[in-house]
């Protein structure tokens, strides 16, 4: 199953089994192809640290199986930063996220990178503007590896 960003009450989402399909009980969004370097890659840029520091901005919360899947909680503060991202800003740092190094792993060049980057950030800026109005709700990545 492809990464997958999600809504949930933790305590709800720790309840998540294995044999589970997340999709059936939370609200969801395919991270499509873009890894959790590529989306540190953004971290990165939206917070200004370094590649190294935003890679923590990714925290394991549950592992539910010893290969995976694996469930990381997004920290506060990125969800908050994102949130407040104007959709006016969109084009201006999908043309930078495009030329990062770790794009050159997704296999996609051009318009359908910067397509492909664009509609992920405005449904991930959507998704933080939802948390921000739910406080009982956190902001989670299901990922395979």
């Amino acid at each position: 199953m492809p990464d997958l960003i999600m809504i949930a009450a933790e305590e709800k989402l720790l309840e998540l089994e294995l044999d589970e399909n997340p999709v059936e009980s939370f609200p969801c969004m395919p991270c499509l192809a873009i890894h959790k370097q590529a989306r540190t890659q953004l971290y990165a840029y939206l917070t200004g640290q370094f590649f190294d520091d935003a890679q923590a901005m990714e925290v394991l919360i549950k592992e539910l199986d010893a290969y995976g899947p694996f469930i990381y909680q997004l920290d506060d503060d990125l969800v908050t930063r994102i949130a407040e991202t104007e959709e006016d800003d969109v084009p201006d740092i999908v043309e930078w996220w495009a030329g990062a190094a770790e794009m050159d792993t997704l296999g996609i060049y051009d318009e359908d990178l910067v397509e492909l980057l664009s509609t992920f950030l405005y449904n991930l800026i959507h998704f933080c503007l939802s948390v921000r109005l739910e406080p009982e709700l956190g902001f989670f990545v299901y990922a395979d590896g």
